[in-house]
């Protein structure tokens, strides 16, 4: 049935004249360009529609994602704090370590631990001035 009418077209541009064999390669790259735009317009049209789709779930998880961030900082902040406040504090090393010889000569000055803190509130003083001096300056 098909090759019928296929036959009867052919048979109907052929009977009008003679046509050279370009004539019929040009009629056959025009169909094949037409045919090629329409499926290169619809897959085009399709890949536009899963872009489109997948930036549209990301700019969404995104928008979810800052949503939530403040909720999420804070169970977070209390998660961390409840486990720091039941955890068994870490003893500190020491810092400095002295012989126990010197640490006698210390221990024999009267007062020492007051004249210490005396002297440690003085040094942050004298800090504290230079800075408000170089503060002033600029």
């Amino acid at each position: 049935m098909i090759w019928g009418y296929l036959t009867e077209f052919w048979n109907a541009i052929t009977g009008v004249a003679e046509y050279p064999i370009e004539f019929f390669k040009n009629i056959g790259n025009a169909v094949a360009g037409a045919l090629g735009n329409l499926f290169a317009f619809i897959i085009h049209s399709i890949t536009d529609i899963f872009v489109f789709g997948g930036w549209f779930t990301s700019s969404l998880g995104t928008f979810f994602a800052n949503i939530l961030a403040p909720v999420k900082f804070v169970f977070g902040f209390l998660k961390s704090f409840i486990d720091s406040a039941f955890a068994t504090p870490v003893s500190g090393d020491p810092i400095w370590e002295f012989t126990d010889e010197l640490m006698s000569v210390f221990h024999a000055i009267p007062y020492w631990t007051t004249i210490s803190s005396v002297l440690g509130v003085c040094v942050l003083f004298v800090i504290g001035m230079a800075i408000v001096k170089q503060l002033t300056r600029i």
